[in-house]
């Protein structure tokens, strides 16, 4: 391990406060966001992390001088004045950078067909009736579509919110910007506007793998989210993904807080049904008014708090889990220009997303391939002549449930051959898709979703959480079985952040984020927190 990639205070190297205006649990992009949104209205936030660093999903590690990104891959929305810029300048003050990818943002390989998603909806709308001009008409139908559906994650976040006021803007925004097609399962709406099954699996794999599930469950605004979301392109955090939980560490600290890290809470602490602070592993009691939660619905609810079996727990029984995964981290020696490794993704499948989803033979999904080190302009200054990169792909979970509730250091053999199988197979993959790469890896380690489950509590190891299908966010007419999992849940002072809060990924995240702390805040300090967000969408841009 390195230094460079550590972020946050360890919890040996100093005491910790009784007492602080807020505590948030868990540093992924929610709980950090949440804390630097509360730190910039004056509150004093201690966020606690268990694993050795900050960052979540979004923190980086190094093994034997080889570093890699354990979740981010890219980030849409960065260009000038567009939301995730606006909010990622607002949370860091703009120190942290951002790269573009370049144009195509991603690569995907469907059987034997290629297919290249470029920058811009013109570019990506032509691309697609170039290649199937007698979908024309279709196409052109899809796209108008994905328009009419922007506002749709907008109008479901302010439903998440308290008080009458915001609820009323949530139900005009939800009547005049949501089209009935949004909440139905993307697969089916596609199905009815392209006849082309090559077509329709060109539109519906970055969905399927960047979301994790079968397009025949995932709703169709998701899937419009995406190409939202990357319509002016993609970027990467200069300096890696740790640059992110680094970039928030100096608000948090102006207002008196801090992240400390290698500090698991054992419990929230209630008088009633207030939240009163947490209780550390090590026994350590710190009290606060607000108490964030940025574990995860289970965790929060499961183990934190005192009766397991309350009501959100029971609810959380009638709620699917999103799919596990495994992840191989590969070391390879040689520059990323000499191994031929693509700044975008690779998607891979045989040609359909959604067959393992739907509960196909095989014991994985299709792939997806990232490389860290071909997209940071500052990669090969610091690891020059050695590369790295991460193969990603989903499994069942039955396939790792015999090993559940055992130790790192007590593993099965079975786990080991397990493990050892599914290396080869993702290293094939490698070597299929970028034959240079053949004879060139010089270390690789697999994550698993017992590696998974164990640094984010998320039961089985998924990646996002719980599933965001269309049981979950409703049809428009009935509410989902997730609505009850809003920011300001039932007890006093605790507040939930992150990816069950509306969406998975880092745009849900941060919007999880975002929302917990408008709850957390008093009227005033809401005030600010818009104003301030404000200030940042209308002013110049900083130059990267």
């Amino acid at each position: 391990m390195s230094r460079g990639v550590l972020v946050g205070r360890p919890l040996a190297a100093g005491p910790v406060a009784d007492a602080y205006d807020a505590v948030v649990i868990g540093s992924g992009a929610g709980g950090l966001t949440t804390a630097v949104c509360l730190a910039r209205q004056g509150r004093r936030v201690a966020v606690f992390e268990q694993h050795y660093t900050a960052g979540g999903y979004t923190h980086a590690y190094r093994r034997r001088g080889w570093e890699w990104d354990v979740g981010i891959h890219y980030v849409g929305q960065l260009g000038r004045r567009e939301p995730v810029r606006v909010v990622s300048d607002y949370l860091t003050g703009g120190a942290l950078r951002w790269t573009p990818v370049g144009d195509p943002y991603d690569e995907y390989r469907l059987a034997d067909e290629v297919h290249r998603a470029p920058v811009g909806f013109s570019a990506r709308r032509a691309a697609l009736i170039a290649r199937f001009p007698a979908e024309r008409a279709g196409i052109e139908a899809l796209f108008r579509l994905i328009g009419r559906c922007r506002a749709v994650l907008p109008a479901l976040a302010l439903g998440r919110l308290s008080g009458p006021v915001v609820r009323r803007l949530a139900r005009l925004l939800r009547a005049a910007a949501v089209p009935p097609e949004a909440l139905r399962p993307a697969r089916d709406v596609v199905a009815e506007l392209v006849r082309d099954e090559r077509l329709r699996q060109a539109v519906l794999t970055q969905s399927a793998l960047l979301l994790a599930d079968s397009t025949s469950r995932l709703p169709f605004f998701l899937l419009a989210v995406l190409f939202e979301h990357f319509r002016t392109g993609a970027w990467y955090p200069v300096g890696g993904s740790a640059a992110i939980a680094r970039a928030m560490l100096d608000p948090i600290r102006a207002a008196g807080g801090e992240v400390f890290v290698r500090a698991p809470v054992a419990r929230i602490t209630l008088d009633g049904t207030r939240a009163t602070g947490v209780v550390l592993a090590d026994g350590t009691r710190v009290r606060a008014p607000v108490v964030v939660s940025a574990a995860g619905a289970h965790h929060t609810h499961r183990t934190l708090l005192p009766d397991p079996s309350g009501a959100g727990a029971d609810r959380l029984e009638d709620m699917r889990r999103g799919s596990p995964f495994v992840v191989l981290f590969i070391g390879l020696d040689g520059d990323p220009e000499e191994l031929g490794l693509p700044r975008h993704n690779l998607m891979v499948t045989d040609g359909d997303c959604d067959t393992f989803f739907d509960g196909g033979d095989a014991r994985t999904s299709g792939h997806f391939l990232s490389f860290s080190c071909a997209k940071d302009p500052t990669w090969t200054t610091r690891h020059p002549g050695r590369s790295t990169g991460e193969i990603l792909t989903y499994v069942r979970p039955e396939l790792f449930a015999p090993f559940h509730g055992s130790g790192p250091r007590d593993r099965d053999p079975a786990y080991l051959a397990l493990k050892a199988e599914l290396t080869a197979e993702l290293l094939e993959q490698l070597h299929r898709r970028l034959p240079r790469t053949r004879g060139r890896v010089a270390y690789h380690e697999l994550g698993t979703p017992l590696t998974a489950e164990h640094f984010t509590r998320w039961p089985g190891g998924s990646l996002y959480g719980l599933a965001k299908d269309v049981v979950a966010f409703g049809d428009g007419h009935r509410p989902g079985i997730a609505d009850w999992l809003r920011p300001r849940t039932e007890i006093d002072g605790l507040y939930l952040s992150g990816q069950d809060c509306l969406a998975g990924g880092f745009l849900g995240a941060v919007t999880g984020g975002l929302l917990a702390a408008h709850e957390a805040l008093d009227r005033t300090g809401r005030a600010r927190l818009w104003t301030g967000l404000l200030k940042q969408a209308v002013r110049p841009a900083s130059s990267w």
